[in-house]
């Protein structure tokens, strides 16, 4: 059961606003936040007070426990703010991918039906390209930034939009707000391998007892955690920023990554602990090697996934140690694995080194469950499951568990309430086909050992994974099948070297000679740039099953040989 001295009751009982006015009481004007690009430093009593005054101008605009409100916010420092405010209120934070325009801005905003939308000046002009298609109707909160580069105000929401400043001067008393652990805090929008993306609906307890939980036991107020991983997905907004938070640490706050400045932002704050994902992880071994490598204060690195060669960056960098795991939106951080990677000389030098020592970094993976090894036992490895929160297992196309060497589906079950998803929001014929046979199934192909030991395989379906992003394919083909000389089209994903990311596949089916120029610019129109096709070609007909169904595999065996 995890804990902290901060709190009264374990952190499975916690809600957002319990944990910001505790850590508020307990460290008061230490740092928490270092906003970078504005060299800004937020305590941990500006936060909450921040979150107080937010949640008390929500209140003022009829925001309700339960309502649902929007943020499509660059700003990772505001977006924040906007965060921890919606949560204090005790409505539900729902993040919009800022990068999104069109239908899959359109479609998220209907899908959620927010009552209130946070949104940076920038995006405006997004807005009003839609507003004619949208039916719900949210009242306007717009955070001006000075990034817009045209004046257009979208006629959407009941009233004129409030200005995101004016919140930040409410009253800083804490609302008369009465929450518990299984009321809702997010809705955290993720792929859909077969259809559109489902709203993802998560219960505080997922936050504090599983996902973020799991990151804090390696923390204390002495680390810094270093990240510029968009708050629109779970990874930067709970395994980063909440789990330093839980754990009254400091967060270096970015609102991009830069390989080129990577190593000055690490210096500039001391941060000790750091999420690299698979397209940060090539330039660690591109750069040149020098004998002060390993003179920074990264101790602690969350790789995912794991690269071949870890045990080189770690001695050469000297991070002592690098957790792994596998972890999904829906079920949190259920496996893991703590890596001693790099010791004696190899490790990080004493006059770096911060946070805990190595004896209670080893202490805290076995709290949380989570095995000790000096070197992984295979390719791809998960780590195993944390049986103190859930039960984990491998089926087949029938449900039924296999033994261990074989692949199958990956399938998990909570040991408590509230440790995984609700719901899918308004998608209950889905929420109950992936509860299927009293198993969540994770839809990722995977194996274990006899050692209980889990392996990742792939993803099972078509998601398409760039830029940190889950794509669906479905969605781009329905913005290409709605173009009037498009017959049919199939979108997939085309693998890309170790460490590279997917290539968006399209095989089209066209009428009345449409050309590929023409349907780019179409598709540069309807869709963000991020899920725009690399590779588009148009085809006679479409490979299919006897019963009509597409065989994308051919189609990407003929973009490989191509």
């Amino acid at each position: 059961m995890l804990t902290t001295d901060y709190d009264e009751g374990p952190l499975r009982e916690q809600t957002m606003s319990t944990i910001l006015e505790n850590r508020a009481t307990r460290f008061g004007s230490d740092p928490f936040v270092q906003y970078g690009p504005e060299s800004r430093t937020i305590s941990f009593r500006e936060l909450d007070d921040t979150a107080n005054s937010i949640a008390n101008a929500l209140g003022a605009l009829g925001i309700e426990t339960g309502d649902h409100v929007s943020v499509m916010v660059r700003d990772p420092l505001r977006t924040l703010f906007a965060m921890c405010g919606i949560n204090t209120a005790g409505a539900v934070y729902s993040p919009i991918n800022y990068d999104y325009s069109g239908e899959p801005l359109r479609y998220q905003l209907d899908d959620t039906d927010p009552s209130v939308l946070v949104v940076e000046d920038r995006y405006l002009e997004r807005l009003a390209a839609i507003e004619d298609d949208l039916e719900c109707s949210p009242r306007l909160v717009v955070y001006r930034s000075g990034e817009a580069t045209v004046d257009e105000q979208p006629s959407i929401g009941p009233d004129d939009a409030t200005d995101f400043a004016d919140m930040l001067t409410a009253d800083t008393a804490p609302p008369d707000v009465s929450l518990s652990w299984d009321d809702e805090a997010s809705i955290v929008y993720t792929s859909g391998t077969t259809g559109r993306p489902k709203g993802v609906v998560l219960p505080y307890r997922w936050i504090f007892a599983n996902y973020a939980g799991k990151r804090t036991a390696f923390l204390s107020p002495e680390d810094t955690m270093h990240t510029s991983l968009p708050l629109y997905h779970v990874a930067g907004l709970y395994w980063d920023v909440t789990a330093a938070l839980i754990a009254g640490a400091s967060v270096s706050l970015w609102d991009r990554f830069s390989a080129t400045d990577f190593w000055d932002r690490i210096d500039r704050y001391d941060a000790t602990t750091v999420t690299l994902l698979s397209v940060m992880i090539p330039w660690l071994d591109d750069r040149s090697p020098s004998a002060a490598d390993r003179h920074n204060t990264l101790n602690k690195v969350h790789m995912q996934p794991l690269p071949e060669n870890y045990g080189e960056l770690a001695q050469r960098y000297g991070f002592d140690f690098i957790t792994v795991g596998f972890g999904q939106t829906e079920c949190g951080g259920p496996f893991g694995a703590l890596v001693h990677a790099a010791r004696g000389d190899d490790a990080t030098p004493p006059e770096y080194r911060r946070g805990l020592d190595t004896q209670d970094v080893i202490d805290a993976a076995e709290r949380v469950g989570l095995p000790v090894v000096s070197e992984v036992p295979g390719d791809r490895y998960m780590g195993k499951p944390r049986t103190e929160i859930m039960e984990a297992t491998v089926l087949d196309e029938n449900d039924e568990q296999l033994p261990p060497g074989e692949v199958g589906e990956l399938a998990v079950r909570p040991q408590l309430p509230g440790l995984i998803l609700d719901r899918y929001l308004g998608k209950p014929e889905e929420t109950v086909r992936a509860f299927r046979n009293l198993w969540f199934h994770t839809g990722d192909a995977v194996y274990r050992d006899e050692a209980d030991n889990f392996y990742f395989v792939d993803r099972i379906g078509d998601v398409i994974r760039r830029r940190g992003e889950n794509i669906s394919s479905v969605q781009i083909q329905d913005a290409i099948n709605s173009h009037d000389d498009v017959a049919q089209a199939a979108v997939f994903p085309v693998s890309a070297p170790e460490g590279g990311e997917d290539q968006i596949g399209a095989a089209v089916v066209v009428e009345n000679d449409l050309s590929r120029g023409t349907l780019e610019a179409f598709l540069d129109d309807q869709l963000p740039s991020f899920m725009t096709p690399d590779r588009l070609q148009l085809v006679a007909d479409l490979p299919t099953t006897e019963t009509n169904k597409i065989e994308k595999y051919k189609l990407r065996e003929r973009f490989l040989e191509d």
